[in-house]
């Protein structure tokens, strides 16, 4: 299907259409050639995901998928085949660094649907689960892997191609942050970031039970808070408006005004220290069924305002709802602010299709300067990670992934919206008896 709307997006462009023809001699060879994915997830709706299974152990094909449509339990010790995988999905595609993550959600197979398990989101109007181990299924991929190898010095250093970001929290849970720094302190050394966090997530979020999450809420402004405070960049989707009924029906960006919220709650600088927060906003803020005007205007607003701490993230159905349709405007607005884009696959729990999906992105990238299309394709969020890490390093923070201090708690009532003690009625008068 989405070789179908590249083909069509190609065909309504017409004045793009010989560049298509000719991507693979006009885009660079190496180091050009090699790309940065800013934008994966290791599991699937169910917590699985392939795994290399090239020798056969367990049931199924050589990336771990059962007839049937599912993936075998991998046991302890043999959980680093997910990382394999992923490595070897990498090679294959020229991705030299990857943001990886697990997946936030489970989709729950509900008794009134008893005919079609559901796999995905949208498969059933089953309710959305929180999945808070998700991150504990990254994390001893990882540790599996280097256990593993741990006298192959090469194997190991294929680790600092991935960039771990936790994500299996409660966004509207004021103590999201509270597990946040647990699964730091339980996997010192393996995170990088946070996200993907779902925020106005269209159909996702409204099947999750329960409190809907929102960008400025204060759970997730005290996730981001402490996101700056430490160095990690955030990766956050928030559609940019509500979703439409049909395709001629615009809405406005109702919600832009609360992800600029966040990004402003999350500017700030201690002494010499900033602590602004780093944000990749995935998909430029479009969903299955959102429908706005002028996006590329709105794009570029955000940018204006929030430029020294945003990035935006052309993975997932933006690029051939939005920026094919109006190839040249994108063009134009990338080559503005050829720092702040990136590409990602957004593959889900399948590594083995991560270079089918940067082929979607073989005319965006050909239609751009040589400099400025090295700069998305590859060194935008590499260098974003890397000077995230220095930052971390100069802080003590860790060499590479985050570490902290067995002591670290974040402070209780930070962001809350609780009054301070001076200025609470009940408090104060208690201080002062």
């Amino acid at each position: 299907m989405k070789k179908h709307c590249l083909l069509l997006s190609v065909l309504v462009l017409g004045t793009h259409a010989s560049l298509a023809q000719n991507t693979e001699t006009t885009l660079p060879n190496a180091p050009g050639d090699y790309r940065s994915d800013s934008h994966f997830h290791l599991l699937d709706f169910l917590q699985n995901g392939e795994f290399l299974n090239t020798d056969g152990k367990f049931p199924g094909s050589e990336w771990g998928l059962n007839a049937g449509g599912r993936y075998s339990t991998l046991p302890f010790g043999e959980r680093g085949r997910r990382i394999e995988a992923l490595l070897a999905g990498m090679n294959a595609a020229r991705v030299e660094h990857l943001m990886v993550s697990g997946m936030p959600f489970i989709k729950k197979w509900s008794a009134n649907e008893p005919f079609l398990r559901p796999r995905y989101y949208l498969d059933s109007s089953s309710r959305m689960k929180r999945a808070r181990d998700t991150d504990i299924t990254v994390a001893s991929a990882i540790v599996d892997y280097q256990r593993k190898y741990a006298d192959d010095p090469e194997r190991l250093a294929e680790l600092r191609k991935i960039h771990p970001f936790v994500t299996g929290f409660d966004g509207t849970d004021l103590g999201a942050v509270d597990l946040i720094v647990k699964r730091v302190k339980e996997f010192p050394g393996i995170w990088q970031g946070i996200g993907e966090v779902m925020s106005r997530h269209d159909d996702l979020t409204n099947l999750t039970s329960g409190e809907r999450p929102r960008a400025d809420h204060p759970a997730l402004v005290r996730v981001c808070r402490f996101a700056g405070k430490h160095f990690l960049p955030v990766s956050i989707h928030h559609n940019i408006a509500p979703i439409s009924r049909n395709s001629d029906e615009i809405k406005p960006p109702l919600y832009l005004d609360e992800l600029v919220e966040l990004f402003r709650h999350c500017r700030w600088q201690e002494g010499d220290v900033s602590y602004t927060t780093r944000f990749i906003w995935c998909h430029a803020g479009i969903s299955r069924r959102v429908t706005i005007q002028d996006l590329p205007l709105w794009i570029e607003e955000v940018l204006k305002d929030s430029a020294d701490q945003v990035y935006i993230d052309l993975s997932w159905v933006v690029l051939e709802d939005y920026v094919y349709k109006e190839l040249d405007r994108w063009v134009q607005l990338i080559e503005r602010h050829p720092g702040r884009f990136m590409i990602g696959s957004d593959a889900v729990g399948t590594a083995s299709r991560i270079d089918e999906e940067f082929n979607r992105f073989d005319l965006l990238l050909a239609s751009l300067p040589a400099d400025v299309r090295v700069r998305v394709a590859h060194d935008n969020f590499a260098d974003l990670m890397q000077e995230m890490a220095e930052m971390r390093a100069a802080a003590g923070l860790g060499a590479q992934g985050i570490v902290l201090d067995d002591g670290y708690e974040f402070p209780e009532y930070a962001n809350t919206g609780r009054l301070p003690d001076s200025e609470s009625f009940i408090r104060s008068r208690e201080q002062s008896q």
